[in-house]
């Protein structure tokens, strides 16, 4: 895809401070995360910051130091370090060192660095889909991602052949479409169907067109993929009524209510699936369905209301105006453009806290602990930085694959 610089040339120079700010701070104030080595929370994100950001700069000390940190990742492992998702395991640290290997972002033998990943963590896979637990974050579509990144294993196109069959199997099929369970609630043991992009259909969504657009298992892939779209599409909001399209989840226990606006849960992970899924099959339908859902999202502006309530990627500003960036490249639309610059704009205005992390917070209930300085990828600054990189250079954010949105 040709990328291209969006942010204007009159104010990239604020940004430009803002990203040094950060890495800064991630290379001389970064605590030991000791084993927190995952992609979403620990060391695997900031590495994958500090990579972009010494492309960006053309700086060898980030890259040096990303290094060590990446050495110091594979250490841990070497210690028997085992976890298996995306966001905090194998599975992530993996897709990220095939992601960076591919971008030439750094120099690797993925086999012989990850082969010692496959036949657990394919194990793990089929356990989790025998358990129902498919969620991308936690579960077995985070996994089933590691493997199609893992195009050197020849075994990976079966591997994701008895994933399908595998998701078939635990699929719930009626007129409204096909769906797969979740659990909503563990405290309370609630169940239903989640539709986010980062637990829910959505993810499956995404996925299965990427299945689909690689050949595999396509007949039956086609099939739950259309499935999947048309119980997802069933579920769409009256928006007379709603502000949103979609809720985040349907349970049969509780009303339907309108979602945030965010990468996580929402419309936005809704129409970034649907996108895609009409991207990799050529079903414009889907695509301009997916359209239709987002350019309404870009008139959603109250942060209170919709629940903007800091700048992370994951349900924060920064997350935000990068999907809109990316739908600006992918389409063309003004409207996406305007809205990615103002989205932007808001994000450096949350850099508001004198002690915060390039004067970044992570916003937390007071049960919680109240506000949190967060230095990785998912909430904290690393991702903030990536979202900057992407909007003031022409360097592809392949690393937003991680968040199934490319």
């Amino acid at each position: 895809m040709y990328w291209r610089q969006t942010i204007n040339n009159s104010n990239i120079q604020k940004y430009s401070e803002k990203l040094k700010e950060i890495a800064k701070i991630l290379q001389n104030e970064c605590p030991d995360l000791e084993d927190n080595i995952g992609v979403m929370g620990g060391k695997v994100g900031i590495v994958t910051f500090l990579f972009y950001y010494a492309k960006l700069f053309d700086k060898q000390d980030p890259y040096d130091y990303a290094l060590e940190l990446l050495i110091s990742v594979f250490d841990e492992i070497d210690k028997g370090f085992n976890y298996h998702t995306h966001a905090g395991g194998l599975a992530g640290i993996g897709t990220v060192i095939e992601l960076l290997t591919q971008e030439e972002l750094i120099e690797a033998d993925t086999d012989e660095v990850l082969s010692g990943f496959d036949d657990f963590l394919y194990k793990v896979m089929i356990n989790e889909l025998k358990n129902s637990n498919y969620d991308f974050l936690h579960g077995a579509v985070g996994i089933g991602f590691y493997f199609l990144k893992r195009k050197s294993n020849k075994d990976s196109h079966k591997f994701l052949n008895n994933f399908v069959n595998e998701l078939d199997s635990i699929a719930h099929k009626d007129e409204q479409g096909i769906k797969w369970l979740s659990v909503l609630n563990r405290e309370e043991n609630s169940q239903g169907y989640n539709l986010s992009l980062s637990h829910g259909i959505s993810s499956i969504i995404v996925f299965l067109s990427k299945l689909y657009s690689e050949g595999i298992a396509k007949e039956k892939v086609l099939g739950l993929l259309s499935g999947a779209v048309k119980y997802l599409l069933s579920q769409q909001l009256d928006i007379t009524k709603f502000k949103s399209n979609f809720p985040s989840w349907v349970c049969k226990d509780e009303p339907s209510t309108h979602s945030r606006l965010s990468w996580c849960y929402g419309d936005l992970g809704i129409g970034m699936a649907l996108w895609q899924a009409g991207n990799n099959t050529n079903n414009e339908t889907w695509k301009e369905k997916a359209i239709e859902i987002l350019l309404h999202s870009t008139k959603r502006r109250d942060l209170k209301e919709d629940s903007v309530l800091d700048a992370g990627l994951c349900h924060g500003s920064a997350g935000i105006a990068h999907i809109f960036n990316r739908m600006y490249i992918n389409t063309g639309l003004m409207e996406f453009k305007n809205t990615a610059d103002y989205w932007f704009s808001e994000t450096l205005k949350m850099a508001k806290f004198d002690d915060g992390l390039a004067g970044y917070k992570v916003w937390r209930s007071s049960e919680m602990g109240g506000l949190q300085n967060q230095f990785g990828f998912l909430e904290g600054i690393a991702g903030i930085g990536l979202t900057l990189i992407s909007a003031t250079s022409d360097i592809e954010p392949k690393w937003d694959e991680c968040l199934l949105l490319s």
